[in-house]
């Protein structure tokens, strides 16, 4: 929340506060006309002050309620020889990459990519206030899109990578269990699936709700070309 929008009630409660003081005052002084004006003045800087911090607190959902972070960003290179192999690069939001035990980049399969993730989310108040969902990176899965038959059940393979370990007390599910006595709203998994592909890149974000994965420009055009052959494209995009 914008600082503004803390100051100028605050200046507005501390100027009421000194003239309702001062009224007071020279009421017991038996000054009614100026105790009077203070008072009046004071209850209405009191008023102002109300109104400023509850239109700071309105603006502010509609700021907190659609903020996104970056958590992700995820670059994919084909395996040479291998059809739907690619090698990830993942970088966090702190800088870290993701690599296997060996230091190796880690190695996945398909023409689908998924990235999951546990949420807990606040109750608005909370969220106007500036705490924002929370969330743990869970797994990096590909998968083949056309994976399930429409006639039946049927079983599919995938193969991914867990993105976290789950040392110490497990906030999540203590969250389920006593997560309306924290002013928690919800916990629950989010996912997010996009193609795979040379070159594909991809930024991962977190609004206050779920995960979302937003190809780049350039990987808009590579995905376009590959549904549309012939396609170019325009603006400054890749050819």
């Amino acid at each position: 929340m914008g600082l503004i929008w803390w100051i100028l009630p605050a200046i507005a409660g501390v100027v009421g506060l000194m003239l309702l003081f001062a009224g007071f005052g020279k009421l017991a002084s038996l000054k009614p006309v100026s105790g009077g004006t203070r008072l009046l003045f004071g209850v209405g800087f009191l008023g102002l002050a109300g109104i400023v911090a509850f239109a700071g607190l309105n603006l502010q959902t509609y700021k907190r309620l659609t903020y996104e972070r970056d958590i992700a960003n995820i670059k994919f290179a084909a395996v040479d020889g291998v059809p739907d192999t690619y090698h990830v690069d993942l970088t966090f939001s702190d800088g870290r990459k993701l690599l296997e035990a060996n230091g190796a980049q880690p190695v996945l399969t398909g023409d689908q990519f998924e990235i999951g993730a546990q949420i807990i989310k606040f109750q608005p108040v909370a969220n106007m206030l500036g705490y924002d969902s929370i969330y743990r990176l869970d797994y990096l899965e590909g998968r083949e899109a056309r994976r399930f038959s429409s006639e039946a059940v049927t079983e599919a393979t995938t193969n991914g990578i867990a993105l976290a370990q789950n040392p110490g007390l497990d906030v999540h599910a203590l969250a389920e269990k006593e997560g309306n006595r924290f002013g928690f709203d919800a916990e629950y998994g989010s996912a997010t699936y996009q193609p795979m592909g040379d070159r594909f890149e991809y930024n991962v974000n977190l609004t206050q709700d779920a995960l979302v994965a937003r190809p780049t420009e350039a990987t808009k055009s590579l995905i376009q070309r590959g549904e549309y052959p012939g396609f170019q494209a325009t603006n400054g995009g890749t050819k």
